[in-house]
């Protein structure tokens, strides 16, 4: 069975990626997905929409997974429990 990707917030996406500690980086045209240590991991897309909001591509989402996927993690990473 094939999971199917939906596009995301460029709000939420970046929001999931700091939970683990990774971040967009501006390419040239694409961005640069980072790991926890800088290091470079994909290209992702975002695509603006005619009302200006800006998403995440659908197969930018699925890169994403398989990275989360290679690693044993959970996408999308729930909050980080806090330490009481």
């Amino acid at each position: 069975m094939q999971m199917v990707y939906k596009p995301l917030k460029e709000k939420e996406y970046r929001k999931y990626l700091k939970i683990v500690g990774w971040e967009l980086e501006k390419g040239h045209i694409d961005y640069k997905l980072r790991n926890e240590k800088g290091q470079f991991l994909c290209t992702i897309k975002i695509a603006h929409s005619k009302n200006g909001e800006k998403g995440v591509a659908a197969d930018s989402v699925k890169k994403t997974t398989q990275e989360f996927k290679k690693r044993g993690w959970e996408w999308p990473p729930k909050k980080k429990a806090k330490s009481t």
